[in-house]
Parts: structure tokens; sequence; C-alpha cells
């Protein structure tokens, strides 16, 4: 069995290289592959819209939580009440905080 300290060299002298183009044939690859499983499309196509509802699905919210925090989250929100024509009350962090200790 390898050591940790090897191991930890071994993965920073790894050469990774990022491709754009390949990380989006295999994105593809694998959601074609769990619509085959699951028998229903996730995602929209590149010419489909979702629909506000579906904006705020929780994978949706997920996903923008991982790509950029917070302020992706935030973004989405933004994106689906414009598509529904709702302009949000603004509130604070500590207006926020009341309302999930109520």
């Amino acid at each position: 069995m390898r050591s940790l300290r090897e191991i930890k060299n071994s993965i920073s002298h790894a050469r990774v290289e990022l491709n754009p183009k390949t990380d989006q044939a295999v994105l593809q690859h694998l959601l074609a592959e769990l619509v085959t499983v699951t028998g229903d499309a996730l995602q929209p196509r590149e010419n489909e819209t979702l629909p506000a509802a579906d904006l705020l699905t929780v994978g949706c919210l997920n996903a923008a939580f991982r790509r950029g925090g917070l302020e992706a989250v935030e973004q989405l929100c933004d994106v689906a009440a414009r598509r529904l024509d709702f302009l949000p009350e603004r509130i604070s962090i500590g207006e926020l905080m009341n309302d999930c200790y109520l």
C-alpha cells in the first residue's frame, strides 16, 4: 500500500489538461445515459428554455450553488422571477434569519 506522502506526491505531479469541448461532450453523453436509465430528460436541449418553476427545483438550485455559491442561486431566482414577471421584495440576511426561526 502506498503512503499518504506518495499519493500526495503523485497527485501534485499529475498533468491535468482541461478541454471545454471534451467536457461538454462527456456531459452530453452522461445526460443521454441518464435519460436512458431514468426515462425522462432532466435538462433542456440547447434550443429549449426551462419554465420558471423548473428553474427552482432542487436539482437546479443545487447545481447553481455548486457552480457559483449563493450568488448563482440568487441569479437563478432572479431569472425565474423575470420569467414570471414577478419582482420579489429584497430582504436582508437578518430578516431572512428571523423568518427562519419564527
